[in-house]
């Protein structure tokens, strides 16, 4: 199971895990001491610009060093602007109200959602926050929506939709790492729900941006019709979905034992998904199409 981590006192700060609905971003880490690498930059060939909040990291509410008092100056020290919440998996199984997990999974103190906003006020950054669609409601998220930004006034702009959903056993004869209670694990199926999400979002506070999580082009499960579906996840999903939605959500896992292909990957990689991903976009969510962002929310080696 594949899950966002901040580790004791970030200490795993060293893996940017990204969060922007402006660009697709990539990020390494950083290559053992003892390993020899040459790295080369080249001023003047500017691949693309990082918006302000295009550097970020996860937190995750099993980690009771998330709120930490050190955690704010760490966050801010590594320049990271943006801090996703509440984790990545734990997403679709976390009640915000309750601060609970689902099945009764470990959610460590002081990890709630104000504690947690405090924290990101403090470091200078944008909340990311990621609603509960495996196991949650419409309703559910939209309340989190008007706690947050009518009755708090935390202003929070960006809303992810589930964490990655089509790891919910869509393409894996049911077997899957995301919890997902809905009765259909299809795409049609996502996509529906979501329009109710963006409905109940948007009607409790019309500023908010609402993402859709698609699959990583190029990896798995990228390009197979599942069972109920006529197309894959991304063309399902942003056939029903592309005009209502405000970004896209990819993940980006390198694979390699390389450490110095990791320092070449993305630079490969974000290219050709950001291309690919675009070109469905536009595809897809006609008028829409050029208010629609991209988001790597997760990225690791």
């Amino acid at each position: 199971m594949r899950r966002t981590l901040l580790t004791r006192a970030l200490a795993g700060l060293t893996t940017a895990l990204l969060a922007s609905t402006a660009a697709l971003l990539g990020g390494v880490p950083a290559a053992h001491a003892d390993t020899a690498v040459t790295v080369s930059v080249d001023a003047n060939r500017p691949l693309g610009s990082i918006p302000s909040i295009g550097s970020g990291v996860n937190t995750a509410v099993f980690d009771g060093q998330m709120n930490s008092s050190a955690t704010p100056s760490l966050i801010a020290g590594a320049g990271f602007k943006a801090v996703r919440y509440p984790g990545g998996s734990v997403s679709d199984a976390y009640h915000w109200q309750t601060n609970t997990e689902e099945n009764g999974g470990y959610v460590a103190p002081n990890t709630g959602f104000d504690a947690f906003m405090g924290t990101v006020r403090t470091a200078g950054a944008q909340p990311v926050i990621t609603v509960n669609y495996g196991s949650g409601t419409p309703d559910e998220a939209a309340a989190w929506v008007r706690y947050a930004n009518i009755t708090k006034g935390y202003g929070i702009k960006y809303w992810e939709v589930g964490n990655e959903v089509p790891g919910n056993g869509e393409y894996s004869n049911g077997s899957g790492w995301e919890l997902d209670k809905h009765s259909s694990h299809s795409a049609t199926t996502y996509a529906t729900n979501l329009l109710q999400f963006v409905s109940a979002m948007k009607a409790v506070d019309p500023s908010v941006k609402i993402g859709a999580v698609l699959t990583t082009p190029g990896s798995w499960p990228d390009g197979i019709t599942g069972p109920g579906d006529t197309a894959d996840w991304n063309h399902t999903v942003l056939s029903i979905a592309g005009p209502k939605i405000d970004f896209v959500i990819v993940h980006h896992y390198p694979s390699t034992t390389s450490e110095s292909d990791l320092l070449t990957k993305p630079q490969a990689d974000i290219p050709r998904i950001t291309s690919t991903v675009r070109s469905l976009i536009n595809q897809y969510a006609g008028s829409n199409a050029p208010n629609v962002g991209i988001a790597i929310t997760e990225t690791n080696g």
